[in-house]
């Protein structure tokens, strides 16, 4: 099984999209998340700087204290300060000649002029924000602006309990299906003649409960099957005594017409039980091939000397081919298709030539009543095969489902009006 085609990678593709959605949503929160958290102290900063509780009247300054004690760390490593107020003085000097280069700083930052004079800015900085204050006696103040910290936990809490739960759900389910892969080969253990398996899972699941209703079907199949072979085997015996026992006496009678006739009815019912066999064997899938290498000729007439003294009727054009067959069940097949190209030939003749890879099977006679494809099905009239059928019983259905186990396409046509079948080895 192709890993794309699986319901585990399905399922495993399935979370991990959910999984990146819910980390791209995460990062989308916590981006905007910084923007109002610095939108709010920005907003803050300048409030404060512009508002006369910010400022110390006795000397028209600004209150440091104060911006401390709402969260505005004060910054004192000379390097970053310097650094800071070269961009605080190029912003400044713009502001007082007007602005003119305002669109190639307003990515730095902004500067606020109040009412008494005092300048302040907010300084962008290697990714952080810091508000700039310029006291009366020359002196600068700079705070860093801080985010609000806890707000930024919160929504990694969130999210990141989010993504535990899908993964948590991810390893609940696979967990779950993973019994289908042990369900799925015992199966196909099944499906291949091995009645002898335990497919039970514990659990309450839907899948632990079809894998437990499967076993309690095998279980039941199991016991249907072991008692259909012990009927087989009790009534398979019962029909061949008899048989052996009449053909055992007939043997003991003088030689005659009458002997003959009965040789033939035994044979007959001899050759009928063992079809029926095969019929069982392979409406069950249980007949199995002995394959090996022979000569198509010594197929033919094998068949041949099982039809018996009809086989003086078959044309034969035979060409020296080695095939790999189960010699009894390919003797059987053709014998069939010759014994009902015999019966329902028009002149109780019938042909039989191998050439170029091919068996060709022919009789002057009526046309199939139905597709070819229908006589590989056992008991399709269902019980309402009447006399004029043009259904071939079930020698034509031994016949195709051995031509299938041995890999021969068979090609059935009515022309000329001859019945010819092909098969192609």
């Amino acid at each position: 099984m192709r890993l794309r085609y699986s319901l585990q990678a399905k399922i495993t593709f399935m979370f991990i999209t959910a999984i990146i959605a819910v980390l791209l949503i995460g990062v989308g929160a916590y981006i905007k998340s910084l923007r109002e958290s610095a939108f709010e102290f920005y907003h803050l900063a300048v409030s404060m700087a512009v508002s006369e509780d910010s400022r110390d009247e006795a000397n028209d300054s600004f209150n440091v204290e104060k911006f401390t004690n709402e969260g505005f760390l004060l910054i004192t490593e000379k390097l970053q300060k310097t650094e800071i107020l070269k961009i605080y003085d190029t912003l400044l000097a713009d502001k007082k000649k007007g602005g003119k280069n305002r669109n190639r700083y307003k990515d730095m930052g902004k500067i606020y002029i109040g009412e008494n004079g005092l300048d302040f800015g907010i300084i962008l900085y290697n990714d952080d924000a810091y508000l700039v204050l310029n006291q009366s006696n020359s002196e600068r103040i700079i705070f860093q602006i801080q985010y609000n910290i806890s707000k930024h936990y919160t929504l990694f809490l969130v999210f990141g309990t989010i993504v535990f739960l899908i993964c948590l759900l991810y390893v609940a389910i696979i967990r779950s299906i993973r019994p289908l892969k042990t369900l799925r080969f015992k199966i196909k253990d099944f499906a291949d003649g091995n009645d002898e398996i335990n497919a039970q899972i514990k659990g309450n699941d839907e899948i632990a409960k079809v894998a437990n209703e499967f076993d309690a079907a095998v279980k039941k199949i199991r016991a249907f099957r072991q008692a259909r072979q012990l009927f087989l085997r009790n009534i398979m015996h019962e029909f061949k005594t008899p048989i052996m026992q009449g053909k055992l006496s007939v043997e003991m009678l003088d030689e005659s017409v009458y002997k003959k006739s009965l040789e033939k009815v035994f044979i007959r019912q001899e050759n009928l039980l063992n079809k029926f066999i095969n019929i069982e064997k392979l409406g069950t899938g249980e007949l199995i091939l002995d394959i090996h290498s022979y000569n198509l000729r010594d197929i033919v007439d094998c068949s041949l000397d099982i039809i018996g003294e009809q086989a003086s009727c078959v044309s034969v054009k035979i060409e020296d081919k080695k095939v790999q067959a189960d010699f009894d069940m390919l003797s059987t097949a053709i014998k069939n298709l010759l014994d009902n190209a015999l019966l329902y030939g028009l002149d109780k003749k019938a042909s039989i030539e191998a050439k170029d890879g091919e068996i060709i099977i022919s009789n002057v006679g009526k046309p199939l009543e139905f597709s070819i494809e229908e006589y590989k099905k056992p008991f399709f009239l269902q019980g309402k095969k009447q006399k004029e059928s043009r259904g071939l019983g079930f020698g034509l259905f031994i016949s195709l489902n051995i031509f299938e186990l041995h890999g021969i396409s068979v090609k059935y046509e009515h022309r000329n009006g001859e019945s010819i079948f092909t098969l192609k080895l």
